[in-house]
């Protein structure tokens, strides 16, 4: 599961960055935020514990750090992607 979230966090700011106009490396430092707050609802609100368990907070931390190890990379390399096809309008084409 953890390869999965390093490889999903991997290809979202790629895919923004071809797909949109929006920075790709914004979007590398936005998906460990957005996957902390997925955890932390799912933690707190889905999850079921026994009765006086606590929480698994860590998990939080654990699943935003491994996708900030995806996302950054991502969006390094969708920055890499975007430039280089407003560079050259040619690959922009349909072909």
């Amino acid at each position: 599961m953890i390869w999965a979230i390093i490889a999903i966090g991997f290809l979202v700011p790629v895919a923004v960055g071809l797909l949109t106009r929006f920075p790709p490396m914004i979007a590398g430092f936005l998906w460990p935020a957005i996957v902390a707050i997925g955890t932390a609802i799912y933690i707190y609100g889905i999850e079921t514990r026994a009765p006086g368990e606590d929480p698994q907070k860590i998990a939080i931390t654990f699943f935003a750090l491994f996708s900030l190890a995806g996302g950054v990379p991502g969006g390094l390399v969708g920055w890499i992607l975007q430039h280089r096809r407003q560079a050259n309008p040619a690959l922009d084409r349909d072909i």
